[in-house]
């Protein structure tokens, strides 16, 4: 008996419907994560509600066609958040031995969209970002029932076409229509060394400032001498900083290190 691969897709929610099912239809998957907004208070509040009220329409229609459906909560102006639900998620599949890992960057935020090509970037061989191009957008439809010159002096058919529209958009979302799907390629990074991810796992500890004697205190086994670390130890900071994860600092005799911004964004990512 054929084992069915395992195939993921993920697609944040936004104010989209058939956009993310367009994904599912193109490439098949086994199992779906919809990532929805966090809940949102004050002025943002009811546009998050609208995009958990879809997530919450779409997992009920995809659980007629699957059992594998997840819903996953993130914070999508964050860039930091974003990375954790997707390195979270790519992580777990690995562990189950995906296939694939198909990312649907069109369905929500410009910062969730960059956080899945990092991702693909550290995973290439696996993560697979796409891009889903329509070109009827709701807003269209509704500029022109706003400038029909017909319909400003018929407020009843005005507000009947506008209905029309909201109708559309509860159903479909944003956009409808045809969809042209486009897969996205991710330059791999440079990958950190194990020794360099110690390194690294240290300074997320005490991002603020880590004594240098006190990471070598830590990490230096018994087996090998304090100058052969030292010089390992050494190569592998050189890296660090120049990759402008981490920097070092000096006060007095004393030398220490600390997580730059860059280090402390993507500190979990590249570990």
């Amino acid at each position: 008996m054929a084992v069915l691969k395992r195939i993921i897709m993920i697609s944040p929610v936004g104010l989209e419907k058939d956009r993310v099912l367009a994904g599912f239809k193109k490439f098949g998957a086994t199992n779906v994560y919809l990532i929805q907004s966090e809940k949102k208070d004050g002025s943002e509040e009811r546009l998050a509600n609208i995009v958990r009220n879809f997530a919450s329409d779409l997992g009920n229609y995809l659980e007629k066609i699957m059992d594998n459906i997840v819903i996953e909560e993130a914070n999508i102006t964050d860039l930091k958040s974003c990375l954790e639900v997707l390195k979270k998620i790519i992580k777990q599949e690995m562990e189950k031995k995906a296939k694939l890992i198909y990312i649907n960057i069109s369905t929500s935020s410009k910062i969730f969209a960059i956080s899945a090509i990092y991702i693909a970037g550290l995973y290439p061989d696996i993560v697979i970002p796409f891009y889903v191009q329509t070109s009827n957008y709701l807003i269209q439809d509704i500029m022109e029932v706003l400038n029909n010159e017909e319909l400003k002096n018929n407020t009843i058919k005005c507000l009947d076409e506008l209905n029309r529209i909201k109708e559309n958009f509860e159903k479909n979302g944003w956009t409808q229509g045809e969809y042209k799907i486009t897969l996205i390629p991710a330059l791999p990074f440079k990958r950190l060394t194990k020794f360099q991810k110690n390194i690294f796992s240290e300074l997320i500890k005490e991002p603020i400032r880590l004594k240098l004697q006190d990471l070598i205190n830590t990490l230096k086994s018994d087996k090998i001498k304090e100058r052969s670390f030292r010089s390992k130890l050494s190569y592998a900071l050189r890296d660090l900083t120049n990759y402008g994860l981490v920097k070092k600092s000096r006060e007095g005799r004393e030398v220490a290190l600390n997580l730059t911004e860059i280090g402390e964004i993507f500190g979990k990512f590249l570990i």
